[in-house]
């Protein structure tokens, strides 16, 4: 048995090799105790294999009937047989001319088999996954550098490994004179079970004894310029008690402080986020040549970053490269997270496609990992308690959204394969912060997903699982922002699961900001429609749908403000109620007004028929006519006609205005169209009289963060301007731009569009005699890129070209690039550029 720990790294590789296994996992234990039962006629039983193979802990050596029975499953005599071959090829060997190439050889041999373990366990087929431009950048500025270490830092999923595979791959690929030896953390158990030093180990795993020394044989000569790189991956602590652990990171280090004066040799380190922060203080930075890569201020913990869009297109096209079309930006940056993707994939592998992604479905990812990695399999009963005991240690009042393990660790003790579990997957990450006299380690989620989650699931819980005021108010009471929004969207898709949708009215006791509710509102009609699309499993939905929308929902979830492509789809699943015609008109109104901010006009003209199709007397309900506002702009940008019968409608509205108007969110669009409309004309002075109107019989027009107010003032800027009345037009728009410098995360798409066009026709009113090149140019690239809607973009260039002769030096090469996309998106939208150039405002 003396010669066990010298020689048991080749018995397990040679049965593996006659078993046929590239690697092995714990599950092939199984398989092998039955091909070495069928060939030797004696049993080893899968719990020793996986003792010997490092999945289960062993205080003890395998017996000897144990290695003589692999020994002749190898077809050796016996144990001892074994070691004498053994034994004699290690002779043979030391009498062979060591040199680079050799150790070249015996490394590759090595690497190759960790690459081809990882490539069978990837989450989507490696050949389908991509390289990463972040890891060619980490790897360029680290050997550019006098260091000898690096690490790459990442939570769990962030695809640090395959990133670190592709790089090796190519690597292997140049056929330079570099070597590298690569394996992955869950090789060192085998390690610490042979009680071996890892350096030893190392050595013999390329074929040298202990007693040779590695510097001797890597001479200059021989080298000639190569570089020997020992990468190791997944040095994390949850894969080892934590006494080993702490061997495994001292023998790193010693390694690293061993070959740290030679530049050839390069240890690269790839770990957990949590585990680097745990461990970092043990290296000093400034003073050793570790690289640390490029963590950003913004992200301290990783510097591995998730997908880029591109990378994301590059992945979609890897995977499928029948792909054509990709889906807005915004959404597609829900799935910039490797692991999220990877979910995704697993679950669409048959017809891959981003194109049916929506604002739900990364939701419904992280519920199928929860339910899978959390609510299933050994002790989730134990998880579940163990996350509920993490929260109720968080204070949210004080914001503290973390827990004291010293005040959890003997819950912690009593649940520990729960804890180590939740630990291993990544959905919670321990984190040393520990100073002078001051013990810290705190336990905390590992992402915002799996934190807002838990935290709803929690809130639930303690509300006896009722989507309710008294939940709205904790909600309200403890969080804001994103999380605050993220929480209530997992409560709203719990709700909608246990048939509570009838409480969704109360979405109005939210307290959201503008741009926030938008969010919300465009993630409930997704979520709504892919409930829609099942109603046979859901009876409760499908009564819920057989009513009309309560005026408190349907209020809610309308408003110009919130107007884009996306929120189309929301109106579109409010039709899926049994609306009152009312409500009906107000839904296509608002379509329509989506097609008009697109210039698509064969969905315009489709809208108004439909408009058309309701009987007059549905139309008695409003004070404006929504009909005849939509049909005005129509007709105007069709075929360049001022639709005389609106405005002789909107003429008898404020010669004769209603006593008493109600104040209502679809009067708001109501009135805001009509007074968007009433621009075509031309006649400021007839568009601020019907808004007079309005601010006397209907409301005032005052806080300029209110929605309604802030279009209308808007509005009353441009009308001021065209009328010369530049000190009234300065005041209202210095109100715009407070309001907006304010609270510009507040501000929806629509109303940074609009604050945008205004914005620059102000700067033009005040610069026109020395407007710079740059100027122009920038303004130029600001339509371009970032105002999303068509006929704002329209509106700003016509306005430009119409008062390019204003301009003392203009830029005639600007000039022409905005009159080249002017007249690009007019062919598109199959308008006639004419009619934009005239003298007159609309919709912007």
């Amino acid at each position: 048995m003396t010669n066990f720990s010298k020689y048991s790294e080749s018995l397990k590789n040679c049965v593996l090799i006659t078993a046929g296994l590239s690697n092995i996992a714990p599950a092939d234990c199984k398989t092998l105790e039955a091909y070495i039962l069928d060939k030797t006629k004696q049993r080893v039983s899968e719990t020793t294999l996986k003792r010997i193979y490092g999945f289960a802990y062993s205080k003890f050596n395998p017996s000897i009937f144990t290695l003589n029975t692999l020994s002749r499953y190898c077809d050796y005599e016996g144990w001892d047989d074994f070691c004498k071959k053994q034994e004699a090829e290690s002779a043979r060997q030391s009498n062979t001319t060591v040199d680079w190439d050799l150790l070249k050889t015996n490394a590759g041999k090595i690497t190759s088999f960790t690459l081809q373990a990882i490539k069978n366990k990837t989450g989507i087929p490696y050949p389908q996954t991509i390289r990463r431009q972040f890891i060619d950048d980490h790897f360029a500025a680290f050997l550019q550098g006098s260091y000898t270490a690096t690490v790459i830092a990442a939570p769990a999923g962030y695809g640090k490994t395959v990133a670190l595979c592709h790089w090796v791959d190519e690597k292997i690929q140049q056929n330079s004179k570099d070597i590298v030896l690569f394996f992955s953390s869950s090789a060192l158990m085998n390690v610490f079970l042979s009680g071996r030093d890892l350096n030893d180990w190392m050595l013999s795993l390329l074929g040298y004894s202990t007693e040779e020394d590695i510097v001797a044989l890597l001479d200059v000569r021989q080298r000639k310029e190569g570089r020997f790189f020992l990468i190791v991956d997944g040095v994390d602590e949850h894969m080892f008690k934590n006494d080993q652990f702490q061997l495994v990171i001292n023998q790193l280090f010693d390694i690293f402080s061993f070959y740290q004066s030679h530049e050839w040799f390069k240890l690269v380190l790839t770990m957990r986020s949590s585990t680097w922060m745990n461990y970092n203080h043990m290296i000093e930075m400034e003073q050793s040549p570790w690289f640390e890569g490029f963590f950003s201020q913004h992200n301290q913990l990783s510097n591995v970053p998730l997908f880029s869009v591109q990378e994301i297109r590059e992945l979609c096209l890897k995977i499928n490269p029948a792909i054509k079309s990709f889906i807005a930006v915004n959404v597609v940056e829900n799935f910039n997270h490797p692991l999220y993707f990877q979910f995704y994939y697993k679950q669409h592998k048959k017809n891959f496609s981003l194109n049916d992604v929506d604002h739900v479905s990364v939701y419904e990812l992280i519920s199928n990992f929860v339910l899978n990695k959390v609510y299933m399999g050994q002790h989730s009963a134990d998880k579940i308690y163990l996350i509920q005991a993490i929260i109720e240690q968080m204070d949210f009042e004080s914001g503290v959204f973390e827990a004291s393990k010293l005040d959890l660790i003997n819950i912690i003790k009593q649940y520990n394969h729960a804890y180590l579990e939740l630990l291993s997957i990544g959905f919670i990450r321990e984190q040393n912060i520990s100073r002078d006299f001051e013990y810290k380690t705190s336990i905390e989620f590992s992402n915002n997903h799996f934190f807002e989650f838990s935290i709803s699931r929690y809130l639930l819980l303690k509300n006896d699982n009722l989507f309710n005021i008294e939940l709205i108010n904790a909600i309200n009471r403890y969080f804001t922002g994103e999380r605050k929004l993220s929480i209530l969207k997992w409560s709203i898709i719990y709700a909608i699961k246990s048939g509570q949708q009838e409480s969704f009215q109360l979405l109005s006791q939210t307290r959201l900001t503008t741009n926030e509710k938008s969010d919300l509102i465009i993630f409930l009609g997704d979520l709504l429609e892919k409930e829609f699309s099942a109603l046979k499993d859901t009876e409760t939905l499908v009564q819920y749908f057989k009513q009309d929308c309560s005026d408190e929902l349907f209020d809610y979830l309308f408003g110009l403000e919130f107007i884009n492509h996306d929120y189309a789809k929301t109106l579109h699943t409010l039709l899926k109620f049994e609306l009152s015609d009312k409500k009906k008109i107000l839904v296509y109104t608002a379509l329509a007004t989506i097609s008009v901010l697109g210039l698509e006009m064969n969905k315009l003209d489709e809208y108004l028929k439909i408009l058309r199709g309701f009987a007059t007397v549905s139309y008695y309900e409003f004070s404006v006519d929504p009909l005849k506002c939509i049909n005005a702009i129509f007709q105007y940008f069709k075929y360049g006609i001022i639709d005389k019968e609106f405005f002789k409608d909107i003429t008898r509205f404020y010669f004769r205005p209603p006593l008493q108007l109600e104040r209502s969110v679809s009067n708001d669009l109501i009135f805001l169209l009509a007074a968007h409309t009433l621009r075509l004309c031309n006649e400021p002075l007839k568009t601020l009289r019907f808004i007079t109107v309005l601010e006397r019989y209907y409301r005032p027009v005052t806080d300029t963060a209110c929605v309604y107010n802030f279009f209308l003032k808007r509005i009353k800027t441009e009308e001021y301007l065209a009328l010369g009345q530049i000190k009234k037009a300065m005041l209202l728009y210095f109100e715009l731009d407070e309001a907006y410098s304010q609270a510009a995360e507040a501000f929806t798409p629509f109303m940074i569009a609009s604050f945008n066009c205004i914005k620059i026709i102000v700067s033009f009113n005040n610069r026109q005699f020395s407007i710079a090149d740059d100027t122009l140019e920038e303004w130029a690239n600001l339509i371009i890129n970032e105002m999303d809607y068509k006929l704002s973009r329209v509106y700003m260039f016509a306005f430009l070209l119409r008062n390019q002769h204003a301009v003392k030096h203009s830029s005639e090469r600007v000039y022409k690039h905005i009159n080249y996309m002017f007249l690009k998106m007019m062919s598109e939208s199959g308008l006639r550029a004419d009619i934009f150039l005239k003298q007159n405002s609309f919709i912007s």
